[in-house]
């Protein structure tokens, strides 16, 4: 097999054949279709999905040993304990430590936040970090986005005289550790409907109910914005509660003030605060705050978000800043040197190990590599005795449960379905990599793959007036779970092509289907076959003014071609 999967066209795929038969009557027939394709058939279920904010929150009770931990930290705080706040170096950690840190402090909390060095200390709990923590005198130890996978490190812990309390999302172990509570709605045994909240979320859950417990007035303005950006951030699905979070941090942050730290970190990113949308947080502030963790230190994203002072916090935004162009240059080298080491040929499961890529970027190469050429990847960073590992998987193969299942030969491990990361002894790699591309072979198979676009619905360009622009503008907040309405519209004639960016990978487009002409961008399709008439895959977005709409083309072919549209099941 030598045939790269870049070199074979997506495939098209109708979303829900039946769409269009299916729309709640009366709307605008294309928004009809595409809501109709994410399950959306009746007024009343429209109103909730374009109403998130007015949905009824879940109780947090039900979060399994939520009632334990409030009960304990309402003690800790009783009794002057200092609580240590042990957090991940990723956003979504930081996040729900700063959320954490500002709720407790009010309430008289006297607490000592810890995030770990990627580089020296790796992910998690770790035996170094407690002793420190024991010995700083703390006698809490509240975990955020880890320590459900940490065994031995919370019963060291508990040995110290630590109580130990986990708010963590990732999957549950078969044994959990022997925490006084551990507070995760991904537990088999949790009764909470929604199981896919972000650390961040659980963190603010769990301040909401503390709150509620000590007879205080909870203020969700003053960390929803928090927990919005670190639920974008950590790819978490946007439906169901995580929605409601993120379109009311939205809310907030473009109409009731930003932070300091982000208000000087859209500075830098350029980008106006009543403009944020979930793709501010994604694309913008997230890798800037995630570039802390990756190439020096998260504490520097911990700093930007509990500071003050706009000029510190301006100082630091632009260190962000820099650390974020240093770890761009430094993924597209790594990306190409990962490339090079794979060679052309097609394999199940890619798996790149060598000492030439920082573990601070190796999920990001991961990331790339299962894009590019949609197979599960594992990136490895070689160390003398032991490698650190990220891997990224694709639709339909769930990496974590496939690296769980190899926990005999690690030393730690934990993630999600789509994203996972572990440690392995160097004498374990072989073994390791023959048996997880066995069991993506065995999912998988061993043919090329083909990307597969969903659409939600075909129509013509000129179909798009005013009421339906508005009604699939309104999907945001928009990312996992929820992505922006894809459609297909044939027979377009391209106007324009100009390839753009400082590499000149994208294309910048004009088209016109009947009397409108459209403005849109192709990312990374310079390369793309055109025609004087296309067909467009695409979806709608802001233009840079912000006050209008373009095109975000997602794949374009000759109509001369024309590429078949699957049905989808």
């Amino acid at each position: 097999m030598t045939q790269l999967v870049g070199a074979l066209p997506p495939r098209w795929r109708l979303r829900d054949p039946y769409a269009h038969q299916n729309g709640i009557p009366r709307f605008p027939p294309v928004v009809a279709a595409v809501l109709a394709a994410r399950g959306i058939t009746t007024r009343q279920q429209a109103d909730a999905f374009y109403k998130p904010h007015l949905l009824p929150a879940h109780d947090p009770l039900l979060l399994p040993g939520m009632a334990e931990a409030v009960q304990r930290v309402a003690r800790a705080i009783d009794d002057g304990e200092l609580i240590a706040l042990y957090g991940d170096f990723d956003v979504d950690g930081v996040t729900s430590i700063a959320i954490l840190r500002e709720g407790l402090a009010p309430l008289g909390a006297r607490t000592l936040p810890y995030i770990p060095d990627r580089f020296t200390e790796g992910y998690g709990l770790n035996f170094g970090a407690i002793r420190s923590l024991a010995a700083a005198g703390a006698t809490l130890l509240v975990t955020a986005d880890c320590g459900i996978s940490s065994v031995a490190e919370v019963a060291y812990a508990n040995e110290l005289g630590l109580d130990v309390i986990i708010l963590d999302h990732h999957t549950v172990p078969d044994v959990l550790p022997d925490a006084l509570a551990a507070v995760n709605p991904k537990r088999i045994d949790s009764p909470y409907p929604f199981d896919e909240l972000a650390a961040c979320g659980v963190a603010y859950r769990f301040l909401e109910v503390l709150y509620d417990h000590l007879g205080r007035p909870f203020e969700d303005a003053d960390f929803i914005d928090l927990a919005a950006l670190g639920t974008v951030a950590d790819v978490a699905p946007l439906v169901d509660e995580n929605r409601r979070i993120v379109a009311r941090g939205l809310e907030v942050m473009r109409t009731g003030g930003l932070r300091p730290g982000l208000a000087a970190l859209s500075r830098v990113a350029g980008v106006s605060p009543e403009r944020f949308t979930s793709e501010t947080l994604g694309f913008a502030l997230g890798p800037r705050m995630n570039a802390a963790g990756r190439l020096a230190h998260a504490n520097i994203a911990l700093q930007l978000l509990l500071e003050r002072e706009f000029r510190r916090a301006l100082e630091l935004a632009n260190e962000l800043h820099a650390l974020n162009r240093e770890r761009q240059r430094q993924t597209e080298e790594a990306t190409q040197l990962a490339e090079e080491l794979l060679g052309p040929a097609d394999v199940p499961l890619l798996w790149v190990v060598t000492d030439r890529i920082a573990p601070g970027i190796v999920g990001l190469v991961a990331s790339r590599l299962a894009e590019r050429r949609n197979r599960p990847a594992v990136v490895l960073s070689r160390g003398p005795e032991e490698s650190r590992a990220s891997a990224r998987s694709i639709p339909g193969f769930d990496i974590v449960a496939a690296i769980r299942a190899e926990k005999h030969l690690l030393v730690r491990h934990g993630g999600h379905r789509a994203a996972a990361g572990f440690t392995v002894r160097n004498e374990h790699l072989d073994e390791l990599r023959e048996r997880l591309t066995a069991t993506a072979a065995a999912r998988l198979g061993w043919e090329p793959p083909r990307r597969v676009i969903d659409i939600d619905a075909e129509a013509p360009l000129s179909a798009l007036d005013g009421l339906e622009v508005k009604g699939l503008m309104r999907f945001e907040p928009t990312g996992h779970g929820n992505r922006k309405p894809v459609l297909l519209s044939r027979g377009v004639s391209l106007l324009q092509a100009k390839p753009v960016g400082a590499t000149g990978d994208h294309l910048r487009l004009t088209v016109r289907h009947g009397p409108v002409t459209w403005r849109g961008i192709a990312f990374r399709q310079a390369g793309a076959e055109l025609d004087a008439e296309v067909d467009l895959v695409y979806s709608l977005q802001p233009d840079v003014t912000g006050q209008g709409v373009e095109l975000e083309v997602l794949d374009i072919a000759p109509s001369a071609i024309a590429r078949p549209l699957e049905r989808g099941a």
